[in-house]
């Protein structure tokens, strides 16, 4: 493709007096994967707002994704499939000139109702909130984030880590600190709305469904409150701490315990239904699909369940203790295990498919999509292994520790490290897009929220950066 510059005051002239499309296109001779691209530019560097972008394709026969590789939708023209990572279109980097940001009127939008989720088990659809952004834990976000930060919109203090990972919902951002609290911060303001009281450090992230939120605390509790007021609905006890954040469907909630078990508690009786006993403490959060619930063990082992009742389906032996959530894909189950190896096990039978090592000690959970998972390790590398083969396309090098598991949106990977810094890479390249330091470690999972992320750090600060 022959290399061709646009002037950016003209071209958002042009957007902005209503042109449509089919008019833009013929102007400025572009097919519609170079214009979406060029507004994706333009968006980006502040010179557009999403709004005004978004109206171009409005209505539009082309205005949704299809990959003729793995047969992926998304709501907007790619270039590149957000599930298999095939490229399907390029566009020269040059292709703008210039990307100064214009005097713009900032979208005025309400916050972001929570996900409509799928309880796969059950074929149900409900409004939740989870950590690592769905059931499935894959930790891949349907946001826009933040391809380039430019300031921090507010900073909310504890008198403790932030090492809970936020989540939001209602136009609050929900997470615990080990000052024994869990906090209800408003998005765009950063003023607490509510905070509740526990007997000890918050380190399980919470999850929203349906306007109830529910947790874990350090003192072997189970609780459920109203997300607008913090009120107490329920209380399930536990035979120890609980750091594993739950998965709600329609119907039951599952998170685990130290005391080893994982727990099923039935929504409209609030009380247990089942537990499931594994041979250590589990903190990993669980993963459901296809009517299993997959999670790992202290001793060492993947375990699936069935999703209604419990049984034992298969159970998948690693080399060390597993802490982190596995994320499911495609009847693939992506696991860490503290023996420093990333796992895909068929989710069918529990059979091995490929592993890779990493050479340290994994904490984390892994993140899919783009083709690839992505984790990092002890001695401060971030991995992207490819999704098929199993083979590494590319590490990226901090100076800390990695136990913050990586969130994916738009095209970036997000993730923390023990040096304080919060880092953003390319997903394709691992080329590093930004860094944001803090004044400790940074062991929180980011939750990306539309133009927006959320990062806790051990310095005792929720972050809010655009």
């Amino acid at each position: 493709m022959a290399k061709r510059t646009f002037k950016t005051k003209e071209l958002v002239e042009d957007i902005r007096s209503g042109m449509d499309e089919q008019a833009l296109r013929k102007k400025y001779e572009l097919s519609s994967p170079e214009l979406s691209a060029l507004l994706r530019k333009l968006v980006d560097t502040r010179a557009l707002a999403a709004s005004e972008a978004r109206r171009i394709f409005s209505g539009s026969p082309h205005s949704a994704f299809e990959c003729p590789e793995c047969g992926a939708i998304a709501h907007e023209l790619l270039d590149q499939c957000p599930t298999c990572g095939a490229m399907v279109a390029t566009i020269e980097e040059e292709l703008l000139e210039e990307a100064l940001p214009l005097p713009a009127s900032p979208a005025s939008r309400p916050p972001r109702a929570p996900v409509e989720s799928v309880a796969p088990e059950l074929g149900e659809t409900h409004t939740v909130s989870l950590f690592r952004c769905n059931l499935q834990r894959t930790g891949f976000c349907g946001a826009l984030g933040v391809r380039q930060m430019s300031s921090i919109k507010w900073r909310f203090p504890t008198h403790g880590w932030v090492s809970s990972s936020p989540v939001t919902a209602h136009g609050n951002v929900y997470f615990g600190s080990w000052d024994g609290h869990l906090y209800a911060v408003e998005i765009e303001t950063g003023e607490e709305k509510w905070k509740v009281k526990t007997a000890g450090p918050v380190t399980a992230s919470a999850a929203v469904a349906d306007g109830r939120i529910y947790f874990g605390t350090s003192d072997g509790n189970f609780c459920a409150l109203d997300a607008e007021t913090g009120e107490r609905r329920f209380n399930v006890r536990t035979e120890g701490p609980v750091s594993s954040s739950p998965a709600v469907t329609e119907r039951l909630i599952y998170f685990g315990a130290s005391d080893g078990n994982l727990h099923a508690i039935d929504i409209a009786q609030e009380w247990p239904k089942w537990k499931f006993k594994s041979g250590g403490l589990i903190s990993s959060s669980p993963a459901v699909g296809d009517g299993v619930v997959c999670f790992g063990s202290y001793d060492g082992n993947l375990y699936a369940v069935d999703a209604e009742g419990g049984k034992e389906l298969w159970r998948f032996k690693t080399s060390g203790p597993i802490s982190g959530s596995p994320a499911l894909s495609a009847e693939v189950a992506y696991v860490t295990s503290w023996d420093g190896n990333l796992y895909a096990v068929n989710l069918a039978n529990g059979q091995e498919k490929w592993n890779v090592s990493s050479g340290s000690k994994v904490t984390c959970s892994p993140a899919v999509g783009y083709g690839k998972v992505y984790f990092g390790n002890w001695d401060g590398v971030l991995f992207a292994v490819d999704i098929k083969t199993g083979w590494t396309q590319w590490e990226f090098k901090t100076q800390g520790s990695i136990a913050s598991s990586p969130a994916l949106a738009y095209f970036c990977v997000y993730f923390g490290s023990g040096d304080r810094h919060l880092y953003v890479a390319d997903v394709n390249t691992g080329k590093q897009r930004w860094k944001f330091r803090t004044e400790g470690a940074v062991n929180s999972s980011p939750a990306i929220e539309d133009r927006m992320v959320f990062v806790g750090s051990d310095d005792g600060n929720l972050y809010a950066l655009v």
